[in-house]
């Protein structure tokens, strides 16, 4: 629940007949001094021109005139490095998110949900050792789901995680102001419904590439 940047970058509507693939042996020479990027990790979600999708979650990204680098470490090394041609590209979205926003920001946007679930991130999870390992382990996990759920805002799963945020997000802001027992239990509360909801997301997020993959309407399919 903090603040995040997204960039789109759409391609021209020339249609390609040979699929591409990303090139994952890269070596840092091909990377160049030319391609530009910064130190701060990211989401890429890549769609070529033959509609296959790739995401990256906590990644470091580059690019030149020419393509867009990927990596899960800053110094892009040979056989750690994806490199995509930008003219196999019909969409890149990059998203530059911090601690347990993408969720949230996916399904609810900004607004009070998001402040409110930010606040309670700093001062009840961010204080104790489990606290901090749900944390990290939402930054592992959100980022693909995230986009999912992004690209399906009326699926089932993203409507139900969005009344879950929203509903969360109003038991945090509750919580600010409540004597110590009340803010105790819903401490409590806020833990169990922030697990199921990245649990529903999950499984969300699954049922929707399984139908992408499969040529199916993942929105037609939940919502029926």
């Amino acid at each position: 629940m903090s603040d995040g940047n997204s960039c789109r970058v759409d391609g021209s509507a020339e249609e390609r007949h040979t699929e591409p693939t990303p090139d994952e042996s890269v070596s840092p020479d091909d990377v160049g001094p030319t391609a530009v990027g910064d130190d701060r990790k990211k989401h890429v979600s890549v769609r070529t021109r033959t509609n296959d999708h790739h995401d990256h979650g906590d990644v470091y990204l580059k690019h030149s005139s020419a393509a867009f680098f990927v990596s899960p470490e800053p110094s892009f090394p040979d056989g750690a490095t994806t490199r995509y041609a930008k003219g196999d590209l019909s969409r890149v979205e990059v998203t530059q998110h911090h601690s347990m926003c993408f969720i949230t920001t996916a399904t609810a946007g900004d607004g009070p949900a998001l402040d409110a679930l930010r606040g309670f991130r700093d001062d009840a999870l961010a204080r104790s050792g489990p606290g901090r390992a749900l944390v990290a382990t939402y930054d592992s996990v959100s980022p693909p789901i995230a986009a999912t759920l992004s690209r399906h805002p009326e699926a089932t799963t993203t409507q139900v995680v969005r009344w879950l945020v929203r509903r969360c997000g109003a038991l945090a802001r509750r919580r600010t102001h409540a004597a110590p027992a009340v803010r105790a239990a819903l401490t409590g509360l806020l833990v169990v419904l922030y697990v199921v909801g990245v649990v529903c997301a999950a499984l969300g997020h699954l049922a929707i590439r399984y139908r992408e993959r499969s040529g199916e309407k993942p929105s037609d399919v939940l919502d029926g």
